[in-house]
């Protein structure tokens, strides 16, 4: 595989795209499947299309991923990267009396 890309959704905190581009074939036979690998552990151990989508992921940390391309003839080639969660965004809490008006402007 090659051409690995990784990155958060818009508005996500605790998710990961992953893309990649997969080759025709690999040690000489179609390529099968792809296995993702997360800091090491196996995430998906058989996947047919190009694209994950990590959950469950802890906010503002990197995690390493490595896709490896198969075939029936065994594991092909490699891909690696990294890529960063986005940071939780800040909770905020209110209290206006019910008299009172409050205009709020917020700002990224």
């Amino acid at each position: 595989p090659t051409d690995l890309t990784i990155s958060p959704p818009l508005g996500s905190c605790n998710e990961l795209v992953i893309t990649w581009t997969a080759p025709p074939t690999t040690t000489g036979d179609l390529i099968v499947r792809h296995r993702v690998y997360i800091n090491d552990t196996l995430r998906f151990p058989t996947r047919r299309n190009t694209t994950a989508l990590l959950r469950a992921l802890t906010p503002n940390t990197e995690y390493n991923v490595t896709v490896i391309a198969f075939n029936k003839l065994g594991d092909g080639g490699t891909v690696t990267g990294a890529g960063r969660t986005r940071p939780k965004a800040p909770s905020v809490s209110l209290s206006v009396p019910s008299s009172t008006q409050l205009h709020i402007m917020l700002t990224a």
